[in-house]
């Protein structure tokens, strides 16, 4: 695996990091035969969620002999022009798939697609949005979030479940209202079930304010929270608080192991697979809207082995039942993030 630095430090250093390959590396596969694929991030590779899911994602890929991977860091600094020029030098590098990994990269990346017709380009849109061959992959997180909130319904204390996420885009809401779904079967009272949305207005660039949420809902009485997006500041927060968190994108127990009760997993190799076979085919335009949902594998829910004991057996074996019923087809998660 290639590793560049930070975006604005991959735009400096263009000449050098991007065109430095060989010329047999510049082909659109390398010389063994395999797709050349590059990430892009939307923050630090290690940061045991989105960004660092992804890159373990290729990387399995990677070391089945299925793509030549390289992985750009990008900061919260970088703009849209910026983007748009990693893009760019990454295609005329011979990458014939590029991930741009965020929703905030659609727009740039759409100004680049029409001069690299025979690229897949793909980006975290999330519902479907897909132009030539620009792809979108879902994030059927929903799905998982219900299993997730069945357990935040035993423990919950108050009743009251709050969700925080960067913005009101149809992935984070529907996330959130599954989570809340969830609670419902497994909620004994008293009352009913309350849920509190809060969209920050940033991504992991928000985390004072995501924590001043944290904060906010927790005066309100809010004792389970899911997370979309702005899971290091809220776990964090939750973890200042001694109230329960779901973690997100991948299992975030070790940033709480007293609060994390369970974590969304996003199996992004599948995703990645998929797309990797298209482009092996040569089915790039038009590009497809990637959704590799639970019963495919696409997520699946990591339970913190702290809170065996804290769970109900009633509830464990509620949650077991609906794990079953989902990935088989059986039970169907209403989604409820809009259009």
């Amino acid at each position: 695996m290639k590793k560049l630095g930070t975006a604005v430090a991959v735009i400096a250093a263009a000449g050098v990091a991007v065109s430095g390959c060989s010329s047999s590396e510049s082909e659109a596969s390398s010389s063994d035969g395999v797709v050349k694929a590059a990430i892009i991030t939307s923050g630090p590779v290690n940061d045991l969620g989105w960004n660092q899911g992804m890159v373990e994602g290729a990387e399995k890929l990677e070391a089945e002999g299925l793509i030549d991977l390289t992985v750009v860091q990008q900061d919260s600094g970088a703009t849209s022009e910026q983007i748009a020029q990693i893009v760019t030098d990454l295609a005329e590098d011979g990458h014939n798939l590029i991930v741009g990994h965020s929703f905030n990269y659609g727009e740039p990346i759409k100004g680049v697609i029409a001069d690299y017709p025979d690229v897949m380009f793909a980006y975290a849109g999330g519902f479907g949005d897909i132009t030539a061959n620009l792809a979108d992959y879902s994030q059927p997180f929903y799905e998982a979030s219900f299993l997730s909130g069945i357990l935040a319904g035993d423990l919950t204390e108050s009743g009251i479940l709050a969700g925080t996420a960067g913005f009101e885009i149809p992935v984070c809401k529907a996330q959130i209202e599954s989570f809340a779904d969830g609670a419902r079967l497994s909620y004994k009272g008293p009352g009913e079930i309350q849920l509190r949305p809060s969209y920050i207005g940033g991504w992991s660039d928000a985390a004072a304010q995501t924590l001043e949420a944290v904060n906010a809902l927790v005066d309100q009485g809010a004792d389970q929270f899911t997370t979309c997006g702005v899971d290091a500041a809220t776990i964090e927060g939750a973890k200042q608080r001694g109230v329960g968190v779901a973690g997100y994108a991948m299992d975030q127990t070790p940033l709480a192991p007293e609060n994390v009760v369970s974590s969304i997993v996003w199996n992004l190799d599948e995703v990645l697979r998929a797309m990797v076979a298209d482009v092996e085919a040569g089915n790039v335009d038009p590009a497809k809207y990637y959704d590799v949902d639970f019963a495919e594998g696409g997520v699946d829910v990591a339970v913190n082995p702290a809170f065996a004991d804290k769970v109900s057996p009633e509830t464990m074996a509620l949650f077991e039942e609906y794990r079953e019923k989902i990935k088989s087809g059986e039970f169907e998660v209403e989604y409820k993030g809009g259009a």
